[in-house]
């Protein structure tokens, strides 16, 4: 029996969700796992610096995060981060050995680059796997000491070729999520069982586990929809923006919903999801067949999230905030235009990555054993 690790790290809720969702799969298959909040587990000063730099960058000058990030396309500045790894390397190897570890799985991209600096200066021969958190490839995901990647994205023999890559490293499984509910329940029976009204459009309105999102513009934007709407208002852990939004007055009824282990249901039972392009949630509202209006996703990653939705015709996205409203309206009120969308995402949706990739492990490393 493996003793599986996976590596993961608190910066966004995406990352932790995804591998709950692994370890639950790789458990139903008789495997002993961990999961490992990475940085937090360094030190917790190191976890605080990661997350207090990203929300300041994505909040405060998302656009310069945007611009490193196609910067690291074309130079690789991002090995910066595997000479950082060097400091923390023999913590981490007291966490392998500490937990017995026989297989290492990162859902992290910083600590995938931490991983395989440790696999090179300790000379490990664990296999070592990263699971891809968003729907688009780049370059900085990729390491010599990787074993075996997964993604959502079906363009791996391109990528594998343009970076001179092995293309039998590379599975397209989809993003890990845990169960949804089931696709043939009808809409109105899921609100009625969250006690939502059952017989109204309804909207969910989420800015991912730290509930990021530009909630107020949105809310105010959706004032001018002359039928009357449900609002779902996701606010993850923020707490500030949960407040402002139940001491919001609308015409619409809003349901103000803090993090919740049922978002799933939510999605589910809502006709449209208005995000940012977060991988998860994205990935979620593809298996839930929810159709998907994308507004100001972080330049970047969320950029790329979102080009890729929109080229499969599984979303739409709104520029400005004036387009949000019209947008919504086609989809709410547009029969042929929702039942696309919905088309589009079943023939995208993977909702079983989760056990797909804890398969595909399991069979490398029984072929491993063998060798």
């Amino acid at each position: 029996m493996s003793q599986i690790t996976i590596f993961s790290a608190s910066i966004g809720n995406g990352h932790n969700e995804a591998s709950k969702a692994l370890k639950e799969q790789f458990e139903l298959q008789g495997e002993t796992v961990t999961i490992i909040d990475t940085f937090h587990c360094i030190h917790p000063l190191l976890h605080k610096t990661f997350l207090e730099l990203y929300l300041r960058m994505i909040k405060k000058t998302p656009r310069l995060w945007g611009r490193l990030y196609r910067y690291s396309e074309e130079y690789s500045w991002f090995l910066l981060l595997d000479q950082l790894g060097t400091f923390f390397c023999q913590k981490l190897n007291s966490i392998i050995n500490k937990q017995r570890t026989t297989v290492m799985i990162s859902t992290h991209p910083f600590v995938t680059a931490f991983l395989a600096k440790l696999k090179k200066k300790k000379n490990l021969s664990l296999p070592l796997y990263t699971v891809i958190t968003d729907l688009y490839l780049h370059p900085a995901y990729v390491r010599p000491e990787i074993d075996g990647y997964f993604t959502a994205s079906p363009h791996l023999d391109h990528f594998a070729f343009e970076h001179n890559l092995q293309a039998d490293q590379w599975y397209c499984t989809g993003i890990p999520i845990k169960a949804i509910p089931d696709i043939n329940i009808p809409r109105w029976k899921i609100r009625n069982d969250l006690k939502l009204q059952p017989d109204e459009k309804t909207v969910l309105i989420t800015g991912g586990g730290l509930g990021l999102g530009k909630y107020e513009e949105i809310l105010h934007s959706l004032e001018t929809i002359h039928d009357k709407i449900q609002l779902l208002c996701m606010t993850g852990t923020n707490k500030q923006i949960e407040q402002k939004i139940h001491q919001y007055d609308s015409k619409h009824r809003i349901h103000v919903i803090p993090y919740t282990e049922q978002f799933t249901k939510y999605l589910r039972a809502s006709d449209v999801v208005i995000s940012k392009a977060g991988g998860l949630t994205m990935s979620e509202a593809l298996a839930c067949e929810t159709p998907i209006l994308i507004y100001q996703p972080v330049p970047g990653h969320e950029e790329d999230n979102a080009q890729f939705l929109m080229d499969f015709g599984t979303a739409v996205k709104a520029e400005a905030i004036e387009e949000v409203t019209e947008l919504l309206q086609g989809i709410l009120f547009d029969e042929k235009t929702y039942q696309q969308l919905v088309l589009n995402a079943k023939k995208l949706k993977k909702p079983d990555a989760a056990k797909h990739i804890a398969y595909v492990i399991k069979q490398l490393i029984r072929t491993e054993q063998v060798l």
